[in-house]
Formats: C-alpha cells, sequence, structure tokens
C-alpha cells in the first residue's frame, strides 16, 4: 500500500517577487507536505517566466518535523521543472539544491545533484515532485494555464 501525500494547506504561503535577472514578476509558494497526514516535508517553489520560457524551481527538504529547532536529519534536494530538449511537455531535472537560498539551518545538507541522484530518498523526491507539480495550483496553474483537477 502505498502512502498517501497532501498538502498542509494551513501552512502555506506565497509572494510575488521581481526576477533578479529579468525583472519580470517571480511568483513563489511553499507549504509543507504530509505523508499519511504526517508532516514529511516542506516545499519551495518558485515560478518564472523567462520571456517564452517558463520554468519552476523547486526545493523539497524532508527531514523531522515538530516541536523545537533540531534539523540535524534535514536533507534538501532540487529540481528545474520547465521544458527541454527533446520534449514537447515540460519535465523536471535535478539540481543543485537551495542555490539561491541563504544557508539555514531548516535546509540541513544541501544536496548537490550528483549526491541527489545517489541519494536513497531520491525516489522519495520525485514522487514529491510528482505531487507538486500535479496538484499545487500555483505550479500547475503556471505551466498548464488551467487549475489542477
Amino acid at each position: 500500500m502505498s502512502a498517501m501525500l497532501t498538502f498542509d494547506e494551513a501552512w502555506r504561503k506565497s509572494t510575488t517577487q521581481e526576477c533578479d535577472c529579468c525583472g519580470n514578476a517571480s511568483r513563489r509558494t511553499w507549504t509543507m507536505v504530509d505523508r499519511d497526514a504526517r508532516p514529511y516535508a516542506v516545499f519551495f517553489a518558485a515560478c518564472y517566466d523567462h520571456g517564452h520560457e517558463r520554468e519552476t524551481w523547486i526545493d523539497v527538504t524532508f527531514g523531522t518535523w515538530g516541536q523545537g529547532a533540531d534539523h540535524h536529519d534535514h536533507v534538501t534536494f532540487g529540481c528545474r521543472f520547465g521544458r527541454v530538449a527533446g520534449s514537447e511537455a515540460p519535465a523536471a531535472t535535478a539540481v543543485d539544491a537551495a542555490r539561491v537560498a541563504p544557508d539555514d539551518p531548516l535546509f540541513g545538507q544541501k544536496l548537490s545533484r550528483a549526491e541527489a541522484l545517489s541519494h536513497p530518498r531520491v525516489k522519495e523526491f520525485w514522487e514529491v515532485v510528482d505531487l507538486i507539480v500535479l496538484h499545487d495550483p500555483l505550479v500547475h496553474q503556471h505551466h498548464y494555464g488551467h487549475a489542477p483537477a
């Protein structure tokens, strides 16, 4: 039986910022992901329009969540979701995690692309990315032009 992944909407935040490279608006969202109704991960997604290029940079942090500020087991994966060579549909590509985020204990170990692809939790990371792309209102709308079903 597979685990049930859902968003904890009570944690959801969003903002709009100016893109450092082009000055266009960048829409961002983040929230907790629950697994079987228990805190499991936090994701951060930043949606960009660079001319005709739509892309979303996603970071997912796994670890223990709850009271206190102990982040000793936190690990962060990153990906870019958008157009890739040889495909009409957008796709996710692993990247160095939280590259533009300031160092913060919340992120724990920020994995490089190579570290992420060989990490024991990489399958869990892609499952959370699938959840985000398919069901997060901002990310789904950004890439597909309509609210998720």
